[in-house]
């Protein structure tokens, strides 16, 4: 017998229980799309973090008063200051800057930049933002670019003008008809300039500019309540991506002699996106064990139904034995079976996982069914229905012709 004889014969056993058939791969198809769901979740979540993370430019050092333990996403986000575990009385100050800029050996772009929260009012409708006391630099190291208008400038500093670039949200909800550039606004009951429009960037290190407007730095001081030469956040961009790590080993260097002690942290974008992509790649991994657990259910329902299917079919096996099958015929019938059961069953279950990925998943969390994903379910079913398959096979095949006329 060959394996076209084989494979027809294990596709007429499959039909003639439908029922059973569909049973019996239910334990894979479940098995199956949590296997690829779950990945999809970790892939998704992966990727949507990294590329928050990066869209700030890899090269990105972040630059927070006070010594902290939790370095991976620098105690919170933008807002810095003394917060979670930062060392009582540190601060970053305007000198500092100008110390490690005047010393540091590599091509940087310092940007020194303060936040607080305001209300923004266009005649009738008023919203919450985030107000972003910056220098021109802000716009180069966050990659921030101008959709109509222009940036802050140099002089918006020194002379403290109250002209803004505010959000892309900002401009949808305050100015939804109109171009806000050159028309006034009121933040905090106090009336200011937009001299421009940034492009929607989406939220970056904790901070999103989409809701935000950005003011000349020196306005912070002036009419805000900053408190003076105290900087929350300073973000510092490496000219060249590849030395962050030799820039933040100088820097650190700079400003523990010059305080005498460590009280900053410094976070490096490229480092910490290292650590985001092992750490995800580690939980995609264990959300995919999880799934695996549903495979194992599903292998030995596969086994079980094949044991069921040896049983009733024994007299079968016993003429088939008589007329000469060998016991590799009846062996490969049995196995290409179990296989045709477990294929099937993973690719329904990767259609079901790819449909409830993007049409489920996705209203609620991030989600991406990459390719690697569905080759390994696919890798998966084959396997389990190979490895729960050999024991019914060999079982039916090592029958002896004469016991097996026998069964009634």
């Amino acid at each position: 017998m060959d394996l076209r004889d084989s494979f027809r014969n294990a596709t007429r056993a499959i039909f003639a229980a439908k029922m059973r058939s569909f049973l019996t791969m239910l334990g894979i198809i479940i098995g199956i799309a949590a296997v690829v769901m779950l990945m999809a979740v970790g892939n998704g979540t992966k990727q949507s973090i990294l590329s928050r993370m990066q869209s700030s430019g890899s090269g990105n050092l972040y630059l927070t008063a006070g010594a902290r333990s939790n370095v991976l996403m620098g105690g919170g986000g933008f807002g810095g200051g003394n917060r979670g575990g930062a060392s009582a009385g540190a601060k970053i100050t305007a000198e500092d800057l100008t110390y490690v800029e005047a010393r540091v050996t590599y091509p940087i772009v310092v940007s020194p930049t303060n936040q607080t929260n305001i209300t923004i009012k266009n005649g009738d409708t008023t919203m919450s933002g985030t107000g972003i006391f910056a220098t021109p630099t802000y716009f180069e190291v966050e990659n921030v670019t101008i959709a109509n208008g222009r940036m802050i400038s140099t002089s918006d500093i020194d002379n403290r003008t109250r002209n803004v670039v505010i959000g892309a949200t900002v401009q949808t909800t305050l100015f939804p008809n109109e171009s806000a550039v050159g028309q006034p606004i009121r933040i905090n009951g106090a009336s200011y300039k937009v001299v421009g429009v940034a492009t929607a960037k989406g939220e970056s290190m904790g901070s999103s500019v989409d809701t935000a407007i950005v003011l000349p730095f020196s306005v912070g001081e002036k009419s805000f309540g900053v408190v003076h030469n105290v900087i929350q956040r300073t973000t510092i961009k490496c000219v060249d991506p590849t030395q962050s790590l030799a820039v933040t080993t100088e820097i650190t260097d700079i400003l523990t002699r010059k305080h005498k002690k460590v009280d900053f942290s410094i976070q490096d974008v490229a480092a910490m996106t290292a650590l985001v992509t092992s750490s995800m790649t580690i939980l995609t991994t264990l959300l995919a064990a999880i799934g695996g657990l549903s495979l194992l259910v599903g292998g030995i329902g596969i086994m079980n139904i094949m044991l069921v299917s040896v049983t009733e079919r024994t007299r079968e096996i016993g003429i088939r034995k008589a007329l000469g099958a060998r016991e590799r015929d009846i062996l490969v019938q049995f196995l290409i079976e179990s296989s045709l059961l477990s294929i099937a069953g993973g690719i329904l279950g990767i259609a079901i996982s790819v449909l409830g990925s993007d049409f489920i998943v996705s209203r609620f969390t991030t989600t991406s069914v990459t390719g690697s994903s569905i080759l390994l379910a696919v890798g998966f079913s084959i396997a389990v229905g190979v490895f729960f398959g050999v024991y019914p096979a060999r079982t039916a095949a090592r029958m002896k012709p004469v016991d097996a006329l026998r069964y009634e």
